[in-house]
């Protein structure tokens, strides 16, 4: 989703500037998906569930509710319906994944800054 990014060792501040940037940018970029992927997969819930809701209804007549619950569960609709969910899910899970990854990056150039200014703080001391 994101470009490939790595924090240099012993960076510079033009080059944490640098990082910071990427980084806000990519979190936010991908944070849009994440809301777009989110909503997708609401979309495909409620339509599971309205298959299924279907399902039962068809199936209704039988005399054992644990049959009845069994075809609707294996109905070709809800299955279908069951892997729209799942892909979605698995989408919106890799999303979230790649935001927490551009955020410990964010927070380890933050704290690259820190360490920097006490340095520097240090040496006119």
């Amino acid at each position: 989703m994101g470009k490939e990014f790595q924090i240099p060792q012993n960076a510079t501040f033009p080059q944490i500037s640098e990082g910071l940037a990427t980084c806000s940018n990519n979190m936010a970029r991908i944070s849009d998906l994440c809301a777009q992927y989110k909503a997708d997969l609401a979309l495909k819930t409620t339509k599971l569930k309205r298959a299924q809701a279907k399902a039962m209804v068809r199936f209704s007549g039988q005399k054992n509710a644990t049959v009845m619950k069994a075809m609707a569960e294996v109905d070709s609709e809800v299955v279908k319906c069951q892997d729209e969910v799942d892909s979605a899910m698995a989408i919106y899970t890799i999303a979230q994944g790649e935001i927490e990854a551009w955020e410990a990056q964010f927070v380890a150039l933050r704290k690259m800054v820190s360490i920097r200014e006490i340095e520097l703080r240090g040496n006119i001391i």
